[in-house]
């Protein structure tokens, strides 16, 4: 890859979530999901100066996870992604730059972009899943929209550090995909290992380290030791960790970075940045200055509604 100017800055957007949560709040009309969709978008990248965005999304279909655990998301209707599609071709047609790959989740797309060119410009990952924590590190910046006024020093987006990690759910970015393997993940009917809850899970990483050797212990501990539990457990807890674990390797199409800037997309009427105070009407001054966008520019209780699973 050639070498990029210093000043870019890409934000990869958790597209698929932050459409469905559009799409209720819009009660599924399809042009104020758009421009709801649009407004979270632009907001967070003006909050973290970006320069450039990527939407990644599922695709239909079943993903490599189905085919390791059939049961897998089993408890999903189909409804979100039927709500979905029509802000996805609408954000297409205005120029968003859209990527998604057969056999593969958003979340594995948001992963495999951020390998691609996170070692040339900096990168800010967008979503309010959980699992895109397992990135958090001094390289790349994992944010989740939050509402006006409510992020990290009045933004509109959460900044996860490290720490903050570490305090929800007792251990580091990096041992999610193990924590969650062991104590598994309801909402994605991932089950874990029985009688292995999160508090027991992110105690045997404390200990252990990692999944792996928690596994390795498990064989000569006494059978009072809680990590006894993990006795014949090995190939359930390492299907588990493949789960939890999003890849970085998903074969990507290849698309032009210009395309992704945030003034090569057509931003619907409602979206647009707020003048600054004292801009003349029309002024150059008075166009995509990076201002709070205001709560009724927002939606109507936008920060109040939680994310669909």
């Amino acid at each position: 890859m050639s070498a990029l100017p210093s000043s870019l800055h890409l934000l990869v957007i958790d597209a698929q979530s932050l459409a469905a949560r559009a799409a209720h709040v819009a009660s599924d009309d399809v042009t104020a999901g758009v421009r709801l969709w649009c407004q979270m978008a632009r907001g967070t990248a003006m909050d973290v100066g970006a320069t450039h965005l990527v939407a990644a999304w599922d695709h239909d279909g079943p993903t490599f996870r189905h085919g390791l655990f059939p049961s897998y998301k089993h408890r999903r209707t189909g409804d979100t992604r039927t709500r979905v599609a029509p802000i996805r071709t609408a954000l297409e047609g205005a120029g968003v730059m859209s990527v998604s790959v057969e056999g593969f989740e958003g979340d594995d797309v948001v992963a495999s972009i951020m390998a691609g060119f996170r070692a040339t410009l900096p990168v800010t990952l967008l979503s309010n899943d959980s699992d895109l924590l397992q990135f958090v590190d001094d390289q790349v910046q994992v944010v989740s929209y939050v509402g006006v006024g409510k992020g990290t020093d009045g933004l509109r987006v959460r900044r996860w550090l490290a720490a903050d990690v570490h305090a929800r759910f007792g251990v580091t970015p990096s041992q999610l995909p193990d924590f969650k393997a062991l104590c598994g993940e309801d909402g994605d009917d991932i089950p874990g290992i029985a009688r292995i809850g999160k508090g027991t899970a992110a105690k045997l990483l404390r200990r252990w380290q990692s999944l792996e050797k928690a596994l390795e212990a498990s064989e000569f501990v006494s059978h009072r030791d809680e990590t006894a539990k993990l006795a014949g457990q090995h190939e359930q807890a390492r299907l588990m960790r493949r789960l939890t674990t999003i890849r970085q390797d998903a074969p990507l199409p290849l698309f032009d970075l210009a395309r992704c800037a945030l003034d090569a997309v057509a931003w619907p009427p409602g979206s647009v940045t707020r003048s600054r105070p004292g801009a003349a009407a029309g002024s150059a001054d008075s166009v995509g200055v990076a201002a709070p966008v205001t709560r009724t520019a927002a939606g109507p209780g936008l920060e109040e509604i939680p994310w669909p699973e």
